[in-house]
């Protein structure tokens, strides 16, 4: 039977007898193993490595730990916005003209300030200590949303929340490729962001239920009780991830020592985690060609900002994310149409979410199953292209088509891990590089995305957003022609790396600046 060697994070099949001399059983039981695989990576591993993926996947992964239910919250608190604008907020505010553009563009400018910085700083303070302490600002933040009386206190709220939440993301997902080898990162990334779909999809029927049951409640309108609501559910998280450091001195319970972020394998402390453990997990990364963490230098950043994966990586997210504005705005048509009540115009649009969740782990199980990253991010793009040409034609394009082309740009945003997925395995051997690279794409993407909606999705265009529709195609071209661009740079550094072993001579695009991580 085959087996598989890596080197320098390569997956080789060593060699093998023709695959006509294997006998039926042999061939029965490679199935056997493929369908495991494919199923769920770890099946097939040893004892230890399956026992050690285990613990990671509960503790760093499966929504309700740390990690994935605060995404969840976090995006359910990003649509809580949209469902309270429709649902009350606009007439208690009196928001008016482009104003409810503004409130995303604050989140937006808090958000692109905090990023790099914060990837910077968690080379030097651990991610367990920063990400928490800024998820509990993050509650306070959201408390303090229900109490706003003018659109002005929100433009400051929503800025500092967004300030919060950029510390998050890009440092979750460095997390995930510190523990998770080539084989398993897609999948896991893909779970992971889709657990902020559910938070975006139950914001509707949340919305929903509180303008029932709630609206006047204590004085409060219903959609204040929306913030107050998310802020709630999230302060126990903040709290968790910051008891895990005082579990030596005070013995916190189990469930207070066991659910948070578990740094990195280099310098991790978790009590979950045998010492065994934890050399398997380095050892797993110095396989998977991993170079060891680096602080942050300026000579580092030079190094970083030398290679073509900053600026063809960035160029290609900043175009991607910008041409996801366009199912944002189902609710604004709906509620033009006069035909549809409050919670309707709350929960129709809900179905993009679930979309976004089911083809999210769809692209990430295929993507690992067949190692194919780029194919999957291409085929979201002709999809979301599809949508776009509707959207934007508009006139004369049938009622039921644009419905369908609202729900079609649900196939869009799932593609995300899988291109940072990608990211995570080509800057792999510089762990510098790669932690950089991570909050730069989302950095730069939102800083576009927070002045583009102004000018294209104007909110007194709605619904139509002819100019808006129509750039969303023009940027969804953009993004599938950076992405050829990567893919051809990535083939050819690939061919260099293999021409350069095949002569014996040194591996010299990554073995340059981590000479002690390559084995």
């Amino acid at each position: 039977m085959s087996h598989s060697i890596q080197k320098n994070g390569i997956q080789a099949e060593a060699t093998t007898p023709d695959s006509s001399s294997l006998s039926p059983s042999s061939k029965k039981t490679s199935l056997r193993l493929r369908i495991r695989e494919i199923v769920w990576d770890s099946l097939d591993r040893s004892p230890e490595e399956r026992r050690l993926i285990f613990k990671l996947d509960i503790f760093i992964l499966i929504n309700s730990t740390w990690a994935g239910f605060t995404y969840f919250s976090k995006n359910l608190n990003s649509n809580n916005v949209s469902n309270a604008y429709v649902s009350g907020m606009k007439e208690d505010l009196h928001v008016v003209g482009n104003e409810y553009q503004t409130f995303t563009t604050m989140w937006t400018i808090g958000y692109v300030l905090s990023q790099i910085p914060s990837q910077i700083i968690i080379t030097r303070i651990r991610p367990s200590i920063w990400c928490p302490t800024w998820e509990l600002i993050w509650v306070l933040v959201t408390f303090a949303t229900a109490a706003v009386k003018t659109p002005h206190h929100l433009y400051a709220c929503r800025f500092f929340v967004g300030f919060a939440e950029g510390t998050f993301y890009p440092a979750v997902h460095t997390i995930l490729g510190g523990w998770y080898t080539k084989r398993e990162l897609a999948k896991r990334a893909s779970i992971f962001f889709a657990s902020a779909f559910v938070g975006s999809m139950f914001s509707g029927y949340l919305q929903a239920a509180l303008y029932k049951g709630m609206n006047g409640t204590g004085g409060l309108e219903g959609w204040r009780w929306l913030f107050i609501f998310d802020g709630i559910i999230t302060f126990p998280m903040a709290l968790w991830g910051l008891f895990l450091h005082l579990k030596g001195k005070l013995d916190a319970n189990f469930f207070l020592a066991y659910y948070a972020l578990p740094d990195l394998p280099s310098n991790t402390r978790v009590r979950w985690l045998t010492q065994e453990e934890k050399q398997l997990a380095r050892q797993r990364m110095i396989d998977a060609g991993k170079g060891q963490d680096e602080p942050f230098t300026w000579v580092g950043i030079r190094r970083v900002l030398w290679k073509w994966h900053f600026w063809v990586y960035t160029t290609y997210y900043t175009f991607f994310i910008c041409s996801e504005n366009i199912g944002l705005y189902m609710n604004l048509w709906l509620k033009s149409l006069k035909h549809y009540s409050v919670p309707q115009v709350n929960t129709y649009p809900t179905v993009i979410n679930a979309i976004t969740i089911v083809t999210t782990l769809s692209y990430g199980w295929t993507s690992d199953a067949l190692q194919l990253r780029a194919p999957i991010v291409y085929f979201s793009l002709t999809v979301c292209l599809f949508a776009a040409l509707n959207l934007a034609i508009w006139d004369g394009v049938p009622f039921g088509l644009k419905w369908a082309s609202f729900y079609l740009t649900g196939f869009a945003q799932g593609s995300g891990p899988i291109f940072l997925t990608m990211v995570n395995e080509m800057c792999a051997g510089d762990t510098l590089e790669r932690k950089f690279i991570l909050g730069t794409t989302n950095s730069v993407a939102y800083a576009f995305n927070a002045w583009i909606p102004l000018l294209t999705y104007n909110t007194t265009k709605a619904p139509r957003f002819m100019l808006g529709n129509s750039v969303t195609v023009g940027l969804i071209v953009c993004a599938a022609v950076t992405l050829t661009v990567a893919v051809v740079l990535q083939r050819r550094d690939a061919k260099n790396e293999s021409d350069s072993e095949s002569t014996g001579g040194e591996d010299g695009v990554v073995r340059a600046w981590t000479p002690k991580t390559r084995v």
